[in-house]
């Protein structure tokens, strides 16, 4: 659908749920719309970030398909949120050469080359740890693949892309649905904020859970998010915690099964594989009417992108006293650059633009205050 005639269709929509006001309770999204006579495009931008897709909303009303009004909240907010990816991301011509599976494969492989070159620079060997199991019982050592400074640089490089992308999207962002930079510096909101998005408090919806993927209340799309979050959160502390190990502490890896590193990598892992798991059986039931085929394919294409990154993590692990660990540790690495890479391109996105709409709405709730 040409951008006009979706904001002209979520207008439309949005008017009459205004009128009805029948899902007032559900989420913040419908308190919000009704302090909004008219609907800028930027006001319908916010809303639409700051819906949750619980679903409640289109199983409560009356004036879904077969009646003329047609209503479709998820539909139509969907929509909306594909342009705000498009539209904040830069360049804004890079998500169409990495829409698909061919892009990012192409990306995948050419990085892995790239990264077999820089092994072979660095340590003279490609990808190999250079000895069998049986010859070396204790696990391998990533330096002995590629040396620190090339790792560092290699996963740098795209996460620091990544990082300014994003600060620049959300700066836009920001100014758009709201306007002064200045009103996110407010400490006496964040904490809200921050409780509010980490539970996915606004994902209960009514109160019982999403109406997904059916019309029946359930927390299981819920707890499966906060599975895979918390997991991802915990391969971010195992990072942490052997960048301090090696660097403050002076330990270089391999590091033993229960230190923080592997311990919370594995858990992490483990999150990840059980709640990107739960999500795509969730999907593969769900109503295909309730959103877009674009968003349901970039919905795909995240969860299988976790679940390679969580895959591959753990394989590497596993496989770090055995011949197979070389390959299985420069897959890893060129699937976490590329995953950091297009990062901006992707799903990854929704997370920055959701937390700073249910910023806005904490502040404009004590604003009024």
């Amino acid at each position: 659908m040409p951008v006009d005639d979706l904001f002209a269709e979520a207008g439309r929509q949005l008017a009459v749920c205004n009128a009805c006001r029948y899902c007032a309770g559900y989420c913040p999204v419908w308190p919000e719309l009704e302090l909004r006579l008219t609907l800028s495009r930027d006001d319908l931008t916010y809303l639409a970030n700051l819906c949750h897709d619980c679903q409640d909303c289109f199983s409560a009303c009356m004036y879904t398909a077969p009646h003329e009004y047609d209503i479709n909240p998820p539909k139509v907010f969907a929509g909306l949120r594909e342009d705000t990816y498009r539209r904040y991301a830069w360049p804004r011509r890079a998500p169409r050469w990495l829409a698909g599976w061919r892009g990012v494969g192409s990306a995948f492989a050419g990085t892995a080359l790239l990264l077999g070159l820089l092994s072979y620079l660095s340590t003279g060997r490609v990808l190999s740890a250079g000895r069998v199991l049986s010859a070396s019982p204790g696990p391998s050592s990533p330096y002995q693949i590629l040396s620190y400074p090339l790792m560092l640089a290699f996963l740098a490089v795209p996460s620091l892309w990544s990082a300014g992308v994003l600060a620049l999207a959300a700066t836009r962002y920001w100014r758009d649905i709201h306007g002064p930079l200045a009103d996110l510096a407010r400490p006496r909101l964040w904490p809200a904020v921050l409780a509010q998005a980490v539970q996915l408090r606004h994902m209960r919806g009514g109160g019982a859970g999403c109406d997904y993927p059916a019309d029946v209340p359930s927390p299981a799309r819920r707890w499966l998010h906060l599975t895979l979050v918390y997991g991802f959160g915990l391969c971010l502390v195992s990072t942490v915690s052997a960048a301090i190990e090696q660097d403050a502490l002076k330990v270089a890896p391999p590091y033993p099964y229960l230190s923080a590193p592997v311990a919370s990598g594995t858990l992490g892992g483990l999150g990840m594989l059980a709640g990107g798991a739960g999500l795509l059986m969730l999907k593969a039931r769900s109503d295909t009417a309730r959103t877009t085929p674009a968003m349901r394919r970039s919905d795909y294409g995240f969860l299988w992108a976790l679940l390679i990154l969580a895959t591959s993590g753990l394989l590497t692990l596993a496989l770090r006293g055995s011949v197979l660990f070389g390959p299985v540790l420069g897959a890893h690495l060129a699937a976490i650059a590329v995953a950091f890479g297009i990062a901006p391109y992707t799903k990854f996105v929704h997370w920055i633009y959701r937390l700073l709409a249910i910023y806005k709405s904490n502040l404009e709730t004590a604003l009024r205050s």
